[in-house]
């Protein structure tokens, strides 16, 4: 929409236009640009992602992917994560994320947050930028991994974002394992403008997403002043709401209607049955432990939960001189987003069978079954029961982030200069809105030892590790002159007291902060002369202080004697600060008319881990105007994280996996391994990851119309930091960490719990594993069309070439192949064809995932082809060895704009233009691999702005 702001006007636009214009060569076909303006335009120096030097060619030695604002506008995206997972050099794996994947289990992602994720290394090896420095972390980790929560940054203040996809540690930082993403912000905008976007999907359900921008800028004589006030909104999306994604394929077996057994007189489990007015009758199974009442969890499960946000982006830039300006950017935002999960699960949990509210029918099962003559032969011994809540684990956020960079830039004797203040800081709060109870409130109440008043009796002595009861001193409420507050497991658990309720849920709140502050500044110039040109030079250095402070609820800390204080969720804790400084230099040195070398080295020094040196060295050669050659190498060195070296105990849960821990069964590979509620442990001996990175390509001009770029790229990165379950357990059997009885495990001490052979808790560490390999090839092709009476029109067709993703986590569990396997297809392509002619202007994109090998359990995969699950069965694709292949996918955009002459535009954007259904994958629980499709459909946003 070329004429609905006076921003194309300014020199500086003029400039991006033609860096822009050459980004192409640089592998996107996000890149939407004019074609490269004449040799002999004059425009302004600006500095390009991958060097602190201005004015270097963007056709570069490194390989750089830039998104401009017309793309931007043209994709329908509301949020900056969005866009990114359109590239696909953040496909695969599960390191791009978003709120799709967001909930309130351990395994969830943070709720409301994003990350990205650069060739499927984490969002922890990716260095997050906003004009070139540094963002504070987000004050909640996923798991215990930091990343920068992209959310944060407002889409409407962002003019381009810019993509070093391959490592940059020597320039920006020694962190920047797998590249770096920077948001250039919007900062010469003249006028004002208020856009109007609306989206919804057209299944019938209501995804509506809202937005309301505002932009004004004023141009003084010296100043320069822009505001840009941006609000959000999004419905919720739950997984019932699409065909493919509203049953489970194996349902739960822990219903709301639970299982009973007395372990002593019973064999099989009884529940109240349909024939009782219990379990609905299409519910109701029978499997090895007896009765069940089955639970679909995609019924309440949400893909994305509701979401808010408003934003200020307020930048102001003054010329103290000619050669001297005062620049300042302020970036508030506060949002609020939900969580919600499937309901918590109770195993084990022991009822008093002298409870009021046993029902008649379900009491003469249970006589039968065991075979005794009256119910009361139960007494003086626990029920125990298998069920699951009938609410949803559901939370809410706050969150609040400020950042302020304050400072100067100016020009002498030709040298380039600037020193800045930056200050961060993220502040965030989860509250539990429903589906969280605490285990000893919730143990108490089903054995009758609490009462009305909270306090407890010790009619029953409760055991927390491996849930049960023994008969104690028999005291009851009513002894004492109060009421018991019994828990009621009957009916669907809908009948409670209110009491109960109030004495057994919590809100768990959490609270997190964490926090930024750094000076900087560098300095560019040219120096030596060479017979091929000037030295380009640039000098820099950094420091900055960062903390994080995660603080759970006193509810959900985890004790030795009660390790899983709320059922079914998960703590985490960090309390980490550190200082770091770096020092660095760069330079472009011309060593014939068409060939160029650049070298960077750069040292970073942690006070908790000490310094490291990381070079970077890259090599240009034009072979003539059609050909270019590129190439380049580096190092890196990544730190533990904040969230690591401060981490507290993550409650987590694992099924042991028999065929590769034997050990933990019994020595059965064939048995099927028990779920744990596990621990993730922190560890004070980390050490620094390392990487070494090297790539090179070509750039193309066979013509004056066309583009083509070939990159290859390779990454090797050592000494990961993480956890690999199954690697722990074999170390632990042979002697590296302790083997304890049942419940004899403290809290915090890494190790193993064992009982009659079977692992029964462990208490996984953070650890330094092996290493991690990958590499592939970017390419992209640009056809360029110009005619007189139809307008112009750019063909592009880029994606990524997975080759190799190998892991070596340890040498007990030998190399694990990741390319084309679960998560990590091998090709990811992108294509557009995009028109304009006078004030229109439209374009149609395509989007391929390429097909890879799924991961289903046993059980899930039995599940498939038993009677009644034709829909599943019918969409999987399974080859005589027993391996199933996901589907590969394919789903067309279609953008439509036109600007009127009153400075007004509207736009027209479908997404999943056919309303392609993504391919089914058994190894996730919503049967949609969330990090590389999108089960949405077909969405519509409009879009409406006016200058002014």
């Amino acid at each position: 929409m070329d004429n609905k702001d006076k921003l194309s006007k300014s020199p500086l636009s003029k400039a991006i236009q033609l860096a822009l214009g050459c980004s192409l060569m640089s592998g996107s076909a996000l890149a939407i640009a004019q074609k490269p303006a004449p040799a002999e335009s004059t425009v302004e120096e600006v500095v390009v992602t991958g060097t602190h030097i201005k004015g270097l060619d963007t056709e570069g030695a490194v390989q750089v992917v830039q998104i401009n604002r017309d793309d931007i506008e043209a994709s329908g995206a509301t949020s900056p994560i969005e866009i990114l997972q359109q590239l696909s050099q953040t496909g695969g794996g599960s390191g791009t994320f978003s709120t799709a994947t967001s909930g309130a289990l351990s395994s969830s992602t943070p709720v409301g947050a994003a990350g990205v994720s650069l060739r499927g290394l984490g969002a922890s090896s990716t260095l997050v930028l906003v004009n070139g420095r540094r963002v504070s972390v987000s004050s909640f980790a996923k798991g215990q991994e930091s990343f920068v929560d992209v959310n944060s940054i407002p889409l409407s203040a962002i003019e381009r974002v810019e993509v070093l996809p391959s490592g940059a540690a020597a320039t920006y930082g020694a962190d920047a394992v797998a590249g770096v993403v920077n948001f250039v912000l919007r900062d010469d905008f003249d006028g004002s403008e208020i856009s109007l976007t609306h989206g919804n999907s057209t299944a019938g359900t209501d995804e509506g997403k809202y937005n309301l921008n505002w932009v004004w800028g004023r141009e003084g004589e010296r100043s320069h002043t822009m505001v840009v006030v941006d609000l959000f909104s999004r419905n919720a999306m739950y997984d019932r709401d699409r065909e493919l994604t509203a049953n489970s394929v194996r349902p739960s077996q822990q219903g709301v209607y639970p299982s009973f057994n007395d372990f002593g007189w019973m064999w099989y489990d009884q529940t109240e049955d349909p024939a009782s007015g219990g379990c609905p009758e299409d519910q109701f199974g029978f499997g090895e432990f007896g009765e069940y009442c089955e639970f679909n969890t995609n019924a309440v499960a949400a893909t994305q939960d509701e979401y808010e946000s408003a934003n200020v982006v307020a930048t102001f830039n003054y010329d103290l001189s000619d050669n001297l300006e005062w620049f300042n950017t302020l970036m508030l935002q506060a949002s609020k987003s939900s969580g919600t999960s499937s309901p918590a699960n109770f195993s084990r949990a022991p009822f008093d069978p002298e409870s009021p509210y046993w029902p008649e029918a379900l009491k003469a099962d249970m006589i039968e079954e065991g075979g005794v003559d009256d119910f009361s032969d139960f007494y003086g011994w626990p029920v125990l029961a298998y069920g699951k809540f009938p609410d949803a684990r559901a939370v809410e956020v706050e969150n609040e982030s400020m950042r302020l960079v304050s400072g100067l830039r100016g020009e002498v004797s030709d040298w380039n200069w600037e020193v800045a203040a930056n200050l961060g800081r993220s502040e965030s709060e989860q509250r539990g809105v429903s589906g969280l109870y605490k285990a000893d409130a919730f143990y108490n109440a089903s054995v009758g030892n609490l009462c009305t008043d909270g306090s407890v009796v010790d009619r029953w002595e409760v055991d927390f590790v491996r849930p049960g009861a023994g008969f104690g001193a028999g005291e009851t409420c009513e002894d004492l002159g109060k009421t018991t507050a019994w828990y009621n497991p009957f009916g669907g658990q809908v009948d409670q007291m209110a009491e109960v309720a109030q004495l057994i849920r919590t809100d768990a709140k959490r609270g997190g902060t964490s926090s930024l502050y750094a000076i900087d500044g560098n300095i560019s110039g040219s120096w030596l002369e060479l017979p091929a040109g000037a030295i380009q030079v640039a000098f820099g250095g950094e420091f900055r202080r960062e903390s994080v402070k995660d603080t759970p609820s006193g509810d959900a800390v985890s004790t030795t004697l009660n390790p899983e204080p709320i059922l079914g969720f998960s703590s985490t804790s960090a309390d980490a600060a550190r200082n770091q400084w770096a020092v660095y230099m760069e330079q472009m040195i011309p060593l014939a008319a068409n060939t160029e070398l650049q070298f960077a080295l750069r040292y970073d020094h942690y006070d908790s881990f000490g310094g490291d040196a990381n070079p970077k060295v890259a090599l240009r050669h034009a072979f003539n105007d059609a050909i270019i050659f590129r190439s380049n190498w580096s190092t890196s060195f990544r730190a533990p994280s904040l969230a690591q070296t401060g981490a507290g105990t993550l409650l987590s849960s694992y099924r042991t996996d028999c065929s590769v821990t034997p050990e933990a069964c019994d020595g059965d590979p064939e048995s099927s391994g028990l779920s744990l509620f596990s621990e993730d442990v922190s560890n004070d001996d980390l050490q620094p990851e390392t990487a070494t990175t090297w790539g090179a390509g070509f750039l193309l001009k066979p013509f004056d119309d066309t583009e083509i770029t070939v990159d290859y790229w390779n990454i090797e990165h050592e000494n990961l930091i993480g956890i690999e379950e199954d690697d722990f357990i074999l170390r632990a059997f042979n002697g590296e960490f302790p083997i304890v009885g049942l419940g004899e495990l403290p809290t915090g001490q890494p190790g193993l719990e064992v009982d009659r052979g079977f692992v029964v808790d462990a208490h996984f560490q953070l650890s330094n594993l092996g290493w991690q390999k990958t590499n592939g090839v970017d390419v992209a092709f640009t056809q360029y069309f110009d005619t007189e009476n139809w307008g112009s029109f750019r063909f592009t067709l880029d994606g990524t070439y997975l080759n190799e993703f190998d892991k070596l986590p340890s040498d007990a569990l030998g190399i694990v192949k990741e390319a084309g396997n679960y998560t990590y297809p091998r090709w990811l392509a992108n294509s557009s064809l995009r028109w304009r002619y006078e004030d229109w202007s439209s374009t149609l994109s395509a989007r391929y995932t390429h097909s890879y090998m799924d991961d289903p359990d046993a059980r899930v995969l039995n599940a498939v082809f038993a009677e009644g699950n034709e829909y599943f069965a019918s969409r999987v694709d399974i080859d005589s060895d027993g391996n199933v292949e996901v589907d590969s996918w394919l789903t067309f955009d279609l953008n439509v704009a036109r600007d009127f002459d009153n400075g007004s535009w509207l736009s027209l954007r479908v997404n999943n233009l056919l309303d392609e259904e993504p391919p089914l994958v058994l190894g996730t629980g919503a049967n949609v691999d969330h990090f590389n499709h999108d089960s949405m459909g077909r969405f519509y946003t409009l879009s409406y702005g006016y200058s002014f």
